[in-house]
């Protein structure tokens, strides 16, 4: 598929979530000026910023400005190779393809017979656990299809984007994202309005998408794990289906050091059972505060990082879970982990202030903007 289909067809492309999170923005009226950051982890030589760009201008015209290195140019890890600002609704369902435009030319060729034996490994390993495939912006979009129809066979549930889900001859299917949050704390900041951003947005979520969407809530945004379930439990009572934990790497979970000394005896890499992110700690902790509070009937939804061996820990740790609590430690995954791709990722992280007439740092715990003179607009 050529560039000028992908700016025609792109919302087939796009994970569900953003789309989604457009459709909520739209009908309460909320659509600040934002600033998108997008960076990899590792260093590497600049490649698939140039069509990031094109791509983005393409569909956004002049209601975006772009900001980005050149391809060719060298990039520390975590440098930001491109910035976007912008109206959040004309920006938010471009992330998954022009990340996935980074995210491809700075991997290079990607072997299918790999990306086919990881995708086993994974549904292998989850032992019956629901397995999702939410990759797309980690692979260029002209692969999404074959990707997805590689996940179908070996056992994967959906994936998040409607080119891929035709592999099920579904749509596409998707959860919360950081975006809808932290565009609701905006939005909140800048007109005085007190309350929790998490909720707020999964209130408009619930208000607003298809009553036959479950309502599963992204709830580490501001790294409250526990405190943003259980007032999201609250606030939607019984029509909250579950929750999904995709804690940065930058942050432990809410709750997650306080419990290490409850976990069990596990041989798996240490990696996996504590530290940042989402360890076995980090949901752990996450589930017992729910069984505490006697909402642990929620669907757990685990993502970030979940290849056949994070798996494996997990469901071990499930068992001992469910021995010691009655309850899985975790209902299903989600995952982009099925080859070893140079991943590209995007955060809102600021916003524009019309009463203060100035950026205003806004985004998720863990991931502020990184200031740098070398990002040169794109005209």
């Amino acid at each position: 598929m050529g560039q000028i289909n992908i700016a025609e067809q792109y919302r087939e492309y796009t994970d569900k979530y953003f789309s989604r999170t457009r459709q909520i923005l739209e009908a309460e009226g909320i659509n600040p000026l934002v600033r998108y950051q997008g960076f990899a982890r590792k260093g590497n030589t600049a490649r698939g910023v140039d069509e990031a760009v094109d791509f983005a201008r393409n569909v956004a015209g002049n209601k975006a400005r772009a900001y980005a290195l050149k391809d060719g140019e060298l990039y520390e890890p975590c440098e930001p190779l491109i910035k976007l600002e912008g109206r959040v609704q004309n920006l938010v369902e471009l992330e998954t393809g022009y990340l996935g435009m980074i995210s491809g030319g700075l991997t290079g060729k990607i072997y299918m017979g790999d990306v086919r034996e990881k995708a086993r490994a994974i549904v292998k390993a989850a032992q019956g656990k629901t397995v999702l495939y939410f990759g797309a912006r980690h692979f260029h979009y002209s692969l999404d299809e074959e990707i997805a129809g590689i996940c179908k066979e070996a056992g994967f549930a959906g994936t998040s984007t409607d080119a891929g889900a035709r592999a099920w001859g579904a749509k596409g299917r998707g959860t919360i994202p950081h975006a809808l949050t932290v565009t609701y704390a905006a939005w909140m900041h800048e007109n005085n309005i007190d309350g929790n951003a998490t909720v707020e947005a999964a209130k408009g979520f619930d208000k607003n998408i298809d009553k036959a969407v479950p309502r599963v809530v992204l709830i580490d945004t501001f790294n409250r794990e526990i405190d943003d379930t259980i007032a999201t439990a609250k606030a939607l009572k019984d029509r909250l289906h579950g929750v999904r934990i995709d804690t940065c790497g930058e942050n432990y979970a809410q709750g997650a050091r306080e419990i290490e000394a409850e976990l069990p005896n596990l041989d798996v890499p240490e990696k996996y059972l504590k530290g940042k992110g989402v360890s076995i700690a980090a949901v752990w902790a996450l589930r017992k505060a729910m069984v505490n509070e006697g909402i642990g009937n929620l669907e757990f939804v685990v993502s970030s990082g979940f290849n056949a061996e994070k798996t494996t820990a997990f469901v071990s740790a499930d068992r001992i879970f469910q021995d010691k609590y009655g309850l899985p430690l975790f209902t299903a995954i989600g995952t982009g982990s099925i080859a070893n791709p140079i991943m590209a990722t995007a955060d809102i992280v600021a916003y524009f202030s019309e009463k203060q007439n100035k950026w205003v740092e806004m985004h998720k715990v863990g991931r502020p903007e990184i200031k740098t003179s070398r990002l040169k607009e794109v005209k």
